[in-house]
């Protein structure tokens, strides 16, 4: 069974957007779906009530969420999705592909849903890959955008996310990589929002995420750099 893990805070208007990309899967297997939520102060949790998934509320903190939702999980494959995804309609069955195949875990590519290229371009430039497109997923590593999945098994070998308040999910691919067996999905691709580039700026939010990388492999507290790196809502 695949468990399909929605983080989320204050989602009203694409909650029930990937809820139906969930439902729509072309999948035969069974599966079941979760709202990870941080106490939303408006409409998320009734909005998913309403679409009849499983509700689990903890505290505000992406990696308590996960964990948490991940706790309640009956699947043996967990999938983590944030609420502004859109997801195509294969990948259920094409993550059981990749653990059926030998795989622990893995991500997906994605793309942005606006000024992609825009944006893809910037991070190539400022970390100096001017000739390299590849990037931190391409070696493994893997962001809450990248839509993780995991053995659940592996998960709890792994002890889960550490409860920090920021690149959570970086730690986490990183351990993941370094003893199990991983793989990226070129195909199909996830779409995420461009919300937080288009608020606040594509070069300043690029370049947030390339020293706020740089500082935490660093050891630079997580909770220090959290306060850089403010809610986008």
């Amino acid at each position: 069974m695949i468990s399909a893990i929605i983080v989320a805070y204050d989602e009203e208007a694409v909650i029930q957007s990937v809820i139906q990309d969930l439902k729509k899967q072309q999948f035969d297997g069974p599966y079941e779906l979760l709202l990870a939520d941080g106490g939303s102060t408006d409409n998320t949790v009734t909005l998913a009530q309403e679409e009849g998934i499983s509700i689990v509320v903890s505290q505000k903190s992406k990696a308590n969420q996960m964990n948490e939702a991940a706790r309640t999980a009956t699947g043996d494959i967990l999938f983590f999705v944030h609420a502004d995804m859109k997801l195509p309609e294969n990948v259920f069955s094409v993550i059981q592909k990749q653990i059926n195949d030998g795989f622990d875990g893995g991500g997906f590519s994605n793309v942005f849903d606006e000024h992609n290229d825009r944006i893809k371009n910037i991070g190539r430039w400022m970390n100096g890959r001017f000739f390299d497109k590849r990037e931190q997923s391409d070696k493994g590593i893997f962001y809450g955008d990248n839509g993780i999945f995991v053995k659940k098994e592996v998960f709890e070998q792994l002890q889960g996310f550490k409860e920090i308040p920021i690149m959570e999910d970086y730690d986490f691919s990183k351990r993941m990589r370094k003893q199990f067996k991983v793989r990226k999905v070129r195909n199909p691709v996830i779409t995420v929002s461009s919300r937080r580039h288009i608020q606040e700026g594509f070069i300043k939010t690029r370049f947030q995420w390339i020293m706020i990388r740089m500082l935490f492999n660093m050891r630079f507290s997580p909770f220090t750099l959290a306060r850089w790196y403010k809610d986008s809502r």
